[in-house]
């Protein structure tokens, strides 16, 4: 009886200790939102914690924000960037972002359908046409960085979410997990889940409390991590004064600005960005994205389950598709007719379910919209803050 004792004893401390710090972390979180400018939190770009939050998804829903959907685009630090512009008159809402380099259709999917966020959602998806350009998506090794134990088990418990989209869930996630051979618990559960046989079903059983404890304990890292986030964060400020944008005296603004950049070089880039990171090896770079077959890329697959779940969630995402330096990219040879038929079959895929597409391919060719090769620039992003504007408010 003693060494039973001995053993109960601790477990049951240990399952009071949890059971109090969930809920002391509840009231402490409840009492942020409340004096906190959240908003704030989500205009964060890159952070690992938000990120990779279930919470904070919730949290930042219900607070009526806009998410914005992206990769390494929604760090460029111009102030057209809707990350800085957003809220204004007649726009008085706020963005929250989710994303970082090497986050994809995949990962941006265990975003919204890990979270458990309020139906009709806003959302604006930036798709980039260099998620398309590996044949595999993405290398194992940099979907496991941005990977998230919580969003994982909470995708895959998500009610809303079809069978068919779980499944291809587990699939993809099992597969890069092995072969980056990070996260064994979770690569492991996908593998049981997508397998009905009866040993699968016995190591289900078996495991069963151990998940259930996991999950439980990574709710509450979650809460903690968040908790930790918005007490940084400063208070509330009553009475915000909002501006008015007058958009044609903004691209007034860039042209001018414009004007002033040199750019004698080929690919008509700004000659200082030029010269700091192309010049000295631009001749390697000749041909070489050649053999990319953009069509052929698991990624492809991946965009389609992506809008699948936003069905699954009653999300109507607002598709974005930046242009690129089209003189760069004839030089490396991923040509304008590989790329066209990109820009048609994504924007096809999107209006098949029903999904409005703010097509720029156009601007391929045009001086200074981007601010290097690949990256939306002032005016870029003035775009898209404009059109993103006239969607949603004529809804």
């Amino acid at each position: 009886m003693k060494k039973v004792l001995s053993i109960l004893i601790p477990m049951i401390i240990a399952v009071f200790i949890t059971t109090l710090i969930n809920s002391v972390l509840d009231e402490k979180i409840n009492v942020l939102i409340k004096e906190k400018d959240i908003n704030l939190m989500g205009k964060k770009f890159s952070d690992n914690i938000k990120d990779k939050s279930s919470l904070d998804k919730k949290l930042l829903s219900d607070a009526g924000d806009l998410f914005m959907l992206g990769s390494s685009e929604m760090g460029v630090d111009v102030p057209q960037n809707p990350l800085k512009l957003f809220p204004f008159k007649g726009a008085e809402y706020n963005f929250s972002c989710f994303g970082r380099a090497y986050s994809q259709n995949l990962q941006q999917a265990a975003y919204l359908g890990g979270g458990d966020i309020k139906d009709k959602q806003k959302v604006v998806y930036i798709l980039s046409i260099q998620w398309f350009e590996d044949k595999n998506a993405v290398e194992p090794y940099n979907f496991a960085v941005n990977f998230s134990e919580t969003q994982f088990y909470a995708f895959l418990n998500n009610s809303r979410i079809s069978k068919e989209n779980k499944e291809y869930y587990a699939k993809r996630v099992y597969d890069f997990l092995t072969k980056a051979k990070k996260y064994p618990a979770e690569a492991y559960y996908a593998k049981l889940y997508l397998d009905s046989g009866v040993f699968a079903n016995i190591q289900k059983a078996a495991f069963e409390p151990y998940y259930i404890a996991k999950k439980y304990l990574l709710n509450i890292q979650d809460k903690a991590l968040i908790y930790n986030e918005l007490k940084d964060l400063p208070n509330k400020k009553d009475g915000q004064t909002l501006r008015e944008i007058d958009w044609n005296k903004e691209y007034a603004k860039i042209d001018e600005e414009n004007n002033k950049i040199i750019s004698t070089n080929q690919f008509n880039l700004n000659d200082e960005y030029y010269n700091k990171n192309l010049k000295e090896e631009i001749d390697k770079h000749r041909g070489e994205s050649k053999s990319e077959n953009l069509m052929e890329s698991k990624e492809m697959d991946d965009y389609k389950f992506f809008l699948s779940v936003c069905k699954d969630l009653n999300i109507a995402p607002y598709i974005v598709l930046p242009p690129v330096n089209g003189w760069y990219y004839d030089y490396v040879e991923l040509t304008k007719d590989k790329r066209d038929e990109y820009y048609k079959t994504v924007k096809n895929i999107a209006g098949e379910n029903g999904f409005d597409v703010l097509d720029l391919h156009e601007y391929d060719y045009k001086k200074q919209f981007l601010t290097d090769a690949k990256h939306l620039g002032k005016e870029g992003w003035l775009k898209v803050s404009e059109e993103i504007y006239k969607h949603f408010n004529k809804q």
